[in-house]
């Protein structure tokens, strides 16, 4: 054996290779279509469809949910960076987010009457961010797993409640108590993003800038992960003992971990604080850090493309699924597509079209005959195909409190039929599963958007776990035993 193949597993290296070769379908198309371009192209093609999203459309509320996509880019890339590289689960991430926005705050405000230039802001929010991420990651560098989440969860907890509380302060010298946060009320009115003579004053000029920091952050931590302490990070991921049986530093590796994730989750903080021109303890709650966390499994751990496609998904989607009509749409192309693609052969997904659409027209003039006082009709929508499905459905009276009811059945309906193994049987049971869907979403799920989008991040991130548990663009961890 050459000396070169030492310490080698020609398998495992040629396993991304030998899986991509012999894929069939749309997923080893894409798979070789992705691997056509090389890696400058790709980010050369992100910055240019970036670029072009305000020239497509003048629409505020686009470019904004657009800005907001850039902006959980940023800090899920700091996330990615800790959790992702180095395995290190930390809960307390969104505490140094709100660090850079209060940072900011304090350096650009009148609240103390500082108004630092932009760029020494930002600085400084970057180096107290990273000095915060060492102060965290000292005391837990023994910790790892469940001790090391419940330590950092309860960093970031007592974050908010020291933000909404430390407004009556004795200091020292001071005649009476000082208000550090501005409580609950926040501090407002920042001082607007100004670097080099450009001054950020619209939407499009925060888009611009926030889509700007996050290809350099992009190429920063695309080469961190290249390098000698990327790839030290992922050895310290994998096994722990045996890196450091290795000789490698953990300890250090850890701390830089912290650190660097504090640094850019800092900066995406400040980032924010001067978009919204205002910072409140809500803003950096427990539910920011569950959508951040869903981001990066979404895409895949590890990933920088999937940081970039998971924030799409997490933020898009919901912004989507404020419009009745729009989500009515994508909800009822999301069943079709689902069926194509789960039901074999092909032809059993028409025939279910079919048979489903029978049933209701079946069902609705039985029940609308047997008792005509208690249906009534949805009002109509911008869409015909919507409306068309409303008219199909048999809609009680009481739609509110039947939809409540048909919601429950639904979830026990669902696990029933996943649990049948009998192809014809569960087929048939496919029927009047999809008819009473469709009746919850019309009822029920349409007329709470709020509601909707914590069902919609729970249920992708359940299927996603089920069917793809490495994420949407997470490398398959490939073992020799």
């Amino acid at each position: 054996m050459s000396k070169d193949k030492i310490g080698k597993d020609e398998w495992v290296a040629s396993y991304q290779q030998r899986s991509t070769a012999g894929s069939e379908g749309w997923r080893g198309t894409l798979a070789r279509i992705t691997t056509l371009l090389p890696t400058w192209a790709w980010f050369a093609l992100i910055i240019a469809i970036g670029v072009a999203i305000p020239l497509l459309t003048s629409n505020n509320f686009a470019i904004r949910v657009a800005g907001n996509i850039a902006l959980m880019a940023i800090l899920a890339m700091g996330l990615n960076l800790v959790v992702g590289y180095a395995g290190l689960l930390d809960l307390g991430f969104i505490a140094f987010y709100g660090i850079g926005g209060y940072i900011y705050a304090y350096l650009s405000s009148d609240f103390t009457g500082i108004h630092l230039p932009t760029l020494v802001t930002l600085v400084i929010v970057i180096v107290i961010g990273a000095l915060f991420g060492l102060l965290l990651g000292s005391p837990s560098l023994r910790l790892f797993g469940d001790y090391l989440a419940i330590v950092t969860l309860g960093f970031g907890q007592i974050f908010v409640q020291l933000m909404t509380s430390l407004t009556r302060v004795n200091i020292p010298g001071q005649e009476r108590p000082v208000n550090l946060t501005g409580g609950p009320n926040g501090i407002v009115n920042l001082d607007s993003f100004s670097i080099f003579g450009f001054t950020a004053s619209t939407v499009t000029d925060y888009y611009y800038v926030l889509l700007v920091f996050m290809v350099i952050i992009l190429l920063v931590v695309y080469h961190l992960n290249n390098s000698r302490l990327g790839r030290a990070w992922r050895s310290l991921r994998e096994d722990e003992l045996a890196a450091d049986a290795m000789g490698m530093p953990t300890r250090r590796l850890k701390l830089l971990a912290f650190a660097l994730g504090a640094a850019i989750a800092g900066l995406s903080g400040a980032l924010f604080a001067s978009w919204q021109g205002a910072v409140f303890p809500g803003n950096f709650d427990i539910a920011l850090l569950i959508n951040v966390y869903a981001i990066i499994v979404l895409g895949g751990l590890g990933s920088l493309p999937g940081v970039i496609l998971g924030s799409i998904v997490m933020v898009a989607i919901p912004e989507v699924l404020r419009n009745v009509e729009l989500a009515g749409l994508l909800f009822y192309l999301l069943i079709i597509v689902t069926l194509i693609a789960t039901l074999k052969p092909r032809w059993r997904s028409a025939a279910l079209f079919v048979a489903v659409i029978v049933f209701g027209l079946i069902l609705k003039p039985i029940l609308t005959t047997i008792s005509p006082e208690s249906f009534t009709t949805l009002e109509a929508t911008g869409s015909g195909f919507v409306n068309l499905v409303r008219g199909w459905l048999a809609i009680p009276i009481d739609a509110r409190a039947v939809g409540n009811l048909a919601f429950l059945a639904l979830v026990l309906i669902i696990l029933l039929v996943t649990r049948l193994k009998d192809s014809r049987v569960q087929f048939i049971a496919l029927i009047p599963t999809l008819y009473l869907l469709s009746f919850v979403w019309e009822t029920r799920l349409s007329q709470e958007p709020s509601v909707t989008r914590l069902l919609f991040v729970g249920v992708l991130l359940i299927v996603l776990m089920i069917y793809r548990p490495n994420g949407l663009l997470g490398q398959r961890r490939v073992e020799v035993v």
